[in-house]
């Protein structure tokens, strides 16, 4: 098994330097927010009856997790769209959301061109490709970020200007102390997460080294903590290609719960990690406990993740942080680089062709 704790090895197998960009993630959040606030939307209309976010896979959770901090306090709803077509609610008054890294995601533009035919307002976050093209073309605002990253290594850039745009449209309440808590947090967790800490005082590198050779199950809690259960979920997948699950509580204790009770065989390779926050539901702290007495004994481990932080959006971005540098390190332990994701470069070239 591969020594975390040897930089030059490895250095050897993260070729395109996921982990650098990882460590430079703080200094992404704050370009992020530089470059969205100096676009202008003095001159939009300031008054949708719902909002729309378009986008898919490292993009599209960008959308999940602005659903999850601020849709308590949204007055309109709003609905992440993963999905080639718009959702049928939308008219002319629907403010869309349009979030790709590439510009070239065939479901986001396709859905782009049905808002357009609506003439609604479309605000589009991309680094460029079809989507900064068409925008342009249509007279829409876009919010041009730096490209060369790997859409799941570019969070900052795409989420961070969202919460500016809604702000700009005077639909939130202004998040630049949020945000500059959650950089300051993120510098901090650098420090211990960061491959220069030893493996003794580093739990990402802890939590990689027992989870070779295991499949894992990551739960969350609907209210907060499900999105970045979703993104440990994906990560594991692109970063780790491994196969990982996730669910969320209370939803999984009315169906996923009873799943665990046969194929003890095939269950012992499963991992089951635990999301827990302060500020759950009471009901969904003791489902969480006692869900994990009933079906921990069917995993080789269950392991548990505190939040930590005052705003949603601190315990939510601190928990994904975490997470990015586990299923990194988890593929470095592999002897895998964690960057290319090959299959999903071969699917987009067979959809494409004729």
């Amino acid at each position: 098994m591969i020594d975390l704790d040897d930089v030059a090895v490895i250095k050897e197998i993260d070729k395109e330097d996921m982990l650098g960009t990882l460590e430079r993630f703080p200094e992404q959040c704050e370009e992020a927010v530089e470059i969205a606030l100096k676009l202008s939307l003095a001159s939009l209309s300031k008054n949708p009856d719902s909002i729309v976010i378009l986008g898919m896979g490292g993009s599209g959770i960008c959308g999940d997790i602005i659903e999850t901090v601020v849709g308590d306090e949204l007055d309109i709803p709003i609905f992440v769209n993963k999905e080639y077509d718009i959702p049928s609610f939308a008219s002319k008054k629907t403010l869309f959301l349009a979030i790709s890294y590439s510009g070239n995601t065939e479901e986001t533009l396709s859905a782009f061109e049905q808002a357009v035919s609506l003439g609604a307002l479309v605000v589009s976050v991309t680094s460029g490709g079809e989507l900064a093209k068409r925008a342009r073309s249509n007279h829409l605002p876009v919010i041009l970020i730096p490209g060369g990253l790997q859409p799941r290594a570019a969070l900052g850039y795409l989420l961070l200007p969202v919460f500016v745009i809604l702000e700009k449209l005077g639909l939130i309440e202004s998040k630049m102390d949020e945000i500059k808590a959650v950089i300051d947090a993120l510098k901090r967790i650098r420090e211990e997460l960061s491959p220069g800490n030893p493996a003794d005082e580093n739990r990402a590198k802890q939590l990689a080294e027992r989870l070779v050779g295991k499949i894992p199950v990551i739960y969350g809690s609907r209210s907060v903590t499900g999105v970045a259960a979703l993104r440990w979920k994906c990560q594991f997948n692109e970063n780790s290609k491994i196969p990982a699950f996730y669910n969320n509580f209370p939803e999984l204790n009315h169906n996923e719960t009873v799943g665990w009770e046969l194929l003890k065989d095939v269950t012992e390779r499963f991992f089951l990690i635990l999301f827990k926050d302060e500020y759950d539901h009471p009901q969904v702290k003791k489902r969480i406990d006692v869900t994990k007495s009933l079906i921990q004994e069917h995993f080789d481990s269950v392991f548990e993740v505190w939040t930590k932080g005052e705003s949603k959006l601190e315990r939510v971005i601190s928990i994904i942080y975490l997470g990015d540098y586990v299923s990194t390190y988890l593929a470095v332990i592999e002897g895998i680089d964690p960057s290319p994701v090959e299959r999903i470069n071969v699917l987009k070239k067979e959809l494409a062709k004729e």
